[in-house]
C-alpha cells in the first residue's frame, strides 16, 4: 500500500475493548501517511471519535450483544447470535456501497466479520481463532470455529493481536492452522508513560455487557461500603450516569486513556474483568490485578486461569467474591512484560 491510500478501520461493537486496541493501529497508519476512515457504531465508534476528531467516520450497522445471566446458555445470547448472522450480510451489502463511493483501498476489520470485500484487499484481526474452552462442548467448539474459519478465508489476511510462543497472552485461543500475522499485543496504552499519583487507594475497571456489568459493580459497592478505612475509585465503564456512594468511594464514567493509565500504574490494588484488551492494557503498564471473568463467557474464564497459572495474577469467580476478605488479598502487583507490538505486519 502506498501512503495516501484510503484505509478503513472497523472495530467491533461488544465494549470498547475492540475499539481500544485499533487506537496504535490508526495512529500507525496516520503517522505513515495514509488516509483512515474509521468505521463503527455506538459507544465504540464514539469512543475513536473523541480520540481522532480530525478523521473520517461512518456509521456500520450493529448487532448488539446480550448473554442474559447466564452467558452462552441463555435466551437473550441465542436470539443475539441470530441477529448477529443476520448483521454480516447486512455489513458486507454496506462495505462494498463505502469502497465505490469513499474509493476505499483497504480494510481493517476487528472482528466484523461481514467487512471483507471482493474489490479491494481487506484483513480481518482478531485474538480468538479456538472455541474449545470453558463449557463448550466440542460440537459446539468445531461448529463455531468452523463458521469463523469459513468467514476469515475470505478475508485476504488474518491479523493477531499477540505474540508467539512463550510470550503469547491468548495461548490456545489463538493457534489455528491457518496462516496468520501476530502483530504482538495491542494496547491504547503502548509506549505511553504516565505519571504516578497518590497510590493509597484500589480501583475497580468495571467493562463489558450488561447485566454483568452492573451486578459486579453491586458487589464491590457492598463489600468496600463494609470497609470504610478501604478507599475504592471506579472506573464505571459507561457514558453518563450518577451514583450516591459513601465517603471512601470516588468514581468516574468516562475518563481519558490517560487518565485511566495514571489509575492503573497508581493504584495499590487493581480489580477488573479478564478481557483480552484489558489484559493487553495491564501487560503495557506493567501491572497486574484481581481477575473476576465475565460469568459462562469462556473466553474470559480461559484467560483469568491463563493469567493466574502464568503470570501470576490472582482470579475470583463472581459468586465467590461476597465471601472473600478483601482485606486479606495481596499479590505482587508489578509485572515485567516484554511487550512486543509490529505494526509493519499490517503493511506487508
Amino acid at each position: 500500500m502506498k501512503a495516501g491510500s484510503k484505509i478503513l478501520v472497523a472495530p467491533l461493537d461488544w465494549g470498547l475493548g475492540h475499539a481500544s486496541r485499533c487506537v496504535p493501529i490508526v495512529k500507525f497508519l496516520v503517522e505513515q501517511g495514509f488516509c483512515v476512515i474509521i468505521g463503527g457504531s455506538g459507544d465504540s465508534l464514539d469512543y475513536l471519535r473523541e480520540r481522532f476528531p480530525e478523521l473520517e467516520y461512518v456509521v456500520l450497522p450493529s448487532a448488539k450483544m446480550n448473554y442474559g445471566r447466564r452467558g452462552m446458555i441463555s435466551l437473550p445470547f441465542v436470539i443475539s447470535m441470530l441477529r448477529f448472522a443476520r448483521n454480516i450480510r447486512r455489513e458486507h451489502r454496506i462495505l462494498e456501497q463505502l469502497v465505490a463511493e469513499k474509493s476505499v483501498d483497504c480494510v481493517l476489520s476487528d472482528n466484523r466479520l461481514g467487512l471483507y470485500s471482493d474489490s479491494v484487499p481487506s484483513f480481518y484481526m482478531t485474538h480468538q481463532l479456538n472455541f474449545d474452552n470453558g463449557f463448550l462442548n466440542r460440537f459446539l467448539a468445531r461448529m463455531m470455529k468452523r463458521i469463523h474459519l469459513h468467514y476469515i478465508n475470505k478475508y485476504r489476511y488474518c491479523l493477531v493481536p499477540d505474540a508467539e510462543g512463550d510470550l503469547s497472552l491468548s495461548g490456545k485461543l489463538s493457534d489455528s492452522e491457518i496462516e496468520a500475522r501476530h502483530l504482538g499485543p495491542l494496547s491504547r496504552f503502548y509506549e505511553k508513560a504516565p505519571q504516578k499519583i497518590d497510590g493509597n487507594f484500589d480501583l475497580l475497571l468495571l467493562s463489558g455487557i450488561e447485566p454483568q456489568r452492573s451486578m459486579l459493580e453491586n458487589i464491590f459497592i457492598e463489600k468496600y461500603s463494609s470497609m470504610p478505612d478501604s478507599r475504592l475509585h471506579i472506573v464505571r465503564g459507561v457514558a453518563d450516569g450518577q451514583l450516591s456512594l459513601p465517603e471512601n468511594f470516588t468514581y468516574e464514567n468516562n475518563p481519558s486513556d490517560d487518565r485511566i493509565a495514571t489509575l492503573i500504574v497508581s493504584a495499590r490494588r487493581i480489580f477488573c474483568r479478564s478481557g483480552y484488551s484489558t489484559l493487553c492494557d495491564l501487560a503495557a503498564l506493567g501491572r497486574r490485578a484481581v481477575l473476576v471473568p465475565t460469568p459462562h463467557q469462556p473466553e474470559q474464564e480461559y484467560l483469568a486461569a491463563r493469567f493466574g497459572e502464568k503470570f501470576g495474577f490472582v482470579v475470583f469467580a463472581q459468586n465467590e467474591l461476597p465471601k472473600v476478605n478483601f482485606s486479606g488479598i495481596s499479590y505482587d502487583s508489578v509485572w515485567k512484560y516484554d511487550y512486543l507490538c509490529n505494526l509493519n505486519e499490517i503493511l506487508k
